[in-house]
C-alpha cells in the first residue's frame, strides 16, 4: 500500500490483500495466508463495520496508527 489512508481515529485503513510485518494470523482463518484478510488486527469480519469501505477494514495494531507510523 504506497498511499497509507487513515480514519479518523488514526487507524490505518487496509484492503483484503494488503499485509505488514505486524501480521499475526486470526485463530478462525480457513487459509493461512499472508494477508490482512486473515490477519488478527483487521476487523473485515465485524458485521456491519465494513459495509460502506467497499474491500477495505481498519487494522487495530498500534503500531500501524498514524501517530506511530510518523514517529517510525
Amino acid at each position: 500500500m504506497k498511499n497509507l489512508a487513515y480514519d479518523e481515529n488514526g487507524l490505518l485503513i487496509v484492503n483484503e490483500s494488503h499485509c505488514c510485518e505486524h501480521f499475526e494470523p486470526d485463530n478462525g482463518a480457513l487459509v493461512p495466508m499472508r494477508e490482512c484478510w486473515c490477519c488478527k488486527w483487521s476487523n473485515f469480519r465485524k458485521a456491519g463495520e465494513t459495509d460502506n469501505l467497499g474491500g477495505y477494514s481498519i487494522c487495530n495494531y498500534v503500531g500501524n496508527k498514524k501517530e506511530e507510523a510518523v514517529l517510525k
